[in-house]
């Protein structure tokens, strides 16, 4: 059965806290809130309900939320009812109205989630996401410009033999060597963190396998093919060992820049994946 609070019943204003006060506006959670479509996603979140059988199910906003949440900040599934539970403007971003100190789900909550939603959903999921935040990105970006009209400064260089080199075109199997790497590095740091054993990544491996594409000047469709396919397999191992480690350290030993870091990794290997 479908529950669902649409974004435009809640209010900011309206979300009471236990003393009083009320939530910041500028707050993080509070603006990520405004940049999800939250409809489009509680759209294709239903696809995998039906409107008028079965137990009623968790409301949608509350669902999609929780997801975001577990995804952006990399928490386990307890780690995240903990998280929502302490935190208010977690709350308010999942769609309840007011503080509340008993958890709002149990974290077996994914484990019915994993279950419902199949790859194509969850890729309805994140391209909703990542559309809505690139359109707001750009228009803040026009904003600005607005108010601060640029200076021009220094020389344009227009002859092409003269022009700068440095910077190259992300391709999809350059982008997966690159997060290869920075998790490997990751995974090095948690295990001395932790002083756990340092598991075995294969990264020699895996760098001379891109190598040999990246050094051949026309390698052809099906040989890029090939290519990512390996890097994501390694990819994937990696982001395995990096759970491992979370678990076994049990708290979140990254900052926040490596957390935002290790998130936009899972997110390169989610699309490439699903392509």
């Amino acid at each position: 059965m479908i529950r669902y609070t649409s974004e435009r019943q809640l209010s900011l204003e309206g979300f009471i806290l236990p003393f009083g006060g009320r939530l910041n506006s500028e707050n993080r959670w509070v603006k990520l809130s405004q940049r999800i479509p939250w409809d489009e996603l509680a759209k294709a979140y239903h696809t995998r309900l039906t409107a008028d059988r079965g137990r009623p199910a968790k409301n949608a906003r509350m669902v999609i939320g929780a997801v975001i949440i577990k995804h952006k900040l990399t928490l386990s599934d307890e780690e995240t009812v903990l998280q929502i539970q302490e935190n208010p403007y977690l709350q308010y971003f999942i769609g309840l109205s007011r503080y509340q100190e008993e958890p709002a789900f149990a974290p077996s909550l994914f484990v019915e989630i994993r279950r419902r939603m199949g790859s194509d959903v969850f890729a309805a999921f994140e391209q909703a996401i990542l559309v809505e935040i690139e359109r707001s990105r750009k228009k803040q970006k026009s904003d600005k410009e607005d108010q601060d009209p640029p200076s021009h400064k220094g020389k344009l260089v227009i002859d092409a033999t003269v022009a700068e080199q440095a910077v190259r075109y992300p391709t999809d199997l350059g982008l997966l060597n690159e997060s290869r790497e920075i998790t490997e590095k990751l995974i090095d740091e948690l295990a001395k963190e932790i002083g756990a054993k340092k598991p075995r990544t294969y990264r020699e491996e895996a760098k001379k396998r891109y190598l040999n594409i990246a050094k051949n000047k026309k390698p052809g469709r099906k040989l890029i093919r090939q290519g990512i396919r390996q890097q994501l397999q390694y990819l994937r191992r990696n982001l395995s060992q990096i759970d491992r480690l979370f678990d076994a350290s049990g708290r979140f030993p990254l900052s926040s820049r490596k957390q935002k870091l290790y998130w936009v990794i899972q997110q390169v290997y989610s699309q490439l994946w699903s392509m």
